[in-house]
C-alpha cells in the first residue's frame, strides 16, 4: 500500500511533472500479481518486449487509445521487418495484458478509463479442424498442401498406433490418442521413471510445458482447463 500511496501522491520534487508513468505502473502491477506463475511470466514478457518500450514513458493519466493503437501498429511493422509476421492471436494476448494492467489502475483510482479497450485489432479466429478424409489425404500426397488443422479418423489412429507398437514412447502416444492430452501436457507428465503407476491419467498428474518468451516452462494446468480425462486409483509400483 505504501508503494501505491507513493504512486498516487508524488513528492514536492515531482511538482509539475505529473503523476506516474505507464512504465512505473506496470512495474508495480507486475509485482502485485498473485496468479499462476506462467500467467505472470506471460504478463512480464509482454511488458518487457512491448508495453514498456512503446508506452513506458507516457504518463498513465495521459495514456490514450491512439497511443495504444500506435503501439500495435509499431509491433506489427517490427515483426514484418524481422520477417516474422505477428499473428492476430498474439496481438490480442498483448492487448489482454495491457487491459488487465489498466483495469487494475482504474480499481485503484489512478485513471477512470481503459484506452486499451478501444484498440482495434484483427479478430483472432482459430482455424476450423477438418477430418483427414481419403480425398484430403490424396490431395496432400499429390500437392504437399494440407489443412491448418486436421484430425485422424479412428481407423487412421489405430493404424498409427499399430505401426509404432514397438516404439519406446508408444504408451505416451496411446494416452494422447485416447485421452486427448495436448502436447504440452504430454511433455509434462510426471514420474517418467514409473515409480508411480496409474491406471489412467488425470489433470493433476501432469504439468503442461508452455512456451513463454521463447523459453519452455513447466506449468500446472488450471483446474478450469481440464475436466477429468480419466479417473482411477493409484497403486504403488511393486518394484519400489
Amino acid at each position: 500500500m505504501e508503494v501505491l500511496a507513493q504512486l498516487r501522491a508524488p513528492g514536492p520534487e515531482d511538482a509539475g511533472s505529473g503523476l506516474v508513468t505507464v512504465g512505473e505502473w506496470l512495474t508495480h502491477w507486475l509485482a502485485t500479481r498473485t496468479r499462476a506463475s506462467s500467467t505472470v511470466r506471460g504478463y512480464a514478457s509482454h511488458v518487457r518486449l512491448y508495453l514498456d518500450p512503446y508506452l513506458g514513458t507516457i504518463l498513465l493519466a495521459e495514456l490514450s487509445a491512439s497511443h495504444v493503437q500506435a503501439m500495435f501498429t509499431a509491433i506489427a511493422r517490427q515483426h514484418e521487418v524481422e520477417g516474422k509476421p505477428v499473428t492476430p492471436a498474439t496481438l490480442n494476448r498483448i492487448r489482454a495484458t495491457v487491459r488487465a494492467a489498466l483495469n487494475a489502475a482504474i480499481r485503484q483510482g489512478l485513471i477512470t478509463d481503459n484506452p486499451a479497450s478501444r484498440a482495434e485489432l484483427p479478430a483472432a479466429r482459430r482455424p476450423r479442424a477438418v477430418v483427414w478424409t481419403s480425398a484430403r489425404v490424396e490431395h496432400w500426397q499429390r500437392t504437399g498442401e494440407q489443412p491448418p488443422v486436421a484430425v485422424w479418423t479412428a481407423a487412421q489412429t489405430a493404424e498409427f498406433l499399430h505401426a509404432i507398437r514397438d516404439h519406446r514412447l508408444y504408451a505416451v502416444f496411446h494416452l494422447i490418442a485416447l485421452r486427448g492430452l495436448r502436447r504440452g501436457e504430454a511433455a509434462g507428465l510426471r514420474d517418467p521413471a514409473g515409480r508411480w503407476v496409474r491406471h489412467e491419467s488425470r489433470p493433476g498428474d501432469a504439468a503442461a510445458v508452455v512456451d513463454i518468451d521463447r523459453r519452455r516452462h513447466l506449468h500446472q494446468p488450471a483446474a478450469a482447463a481440464g475436466q477429468a480425462v480419466g479417473r482411477g486409483r493409484r497403486r504403488r509400483d511393486p518394484q519400489r
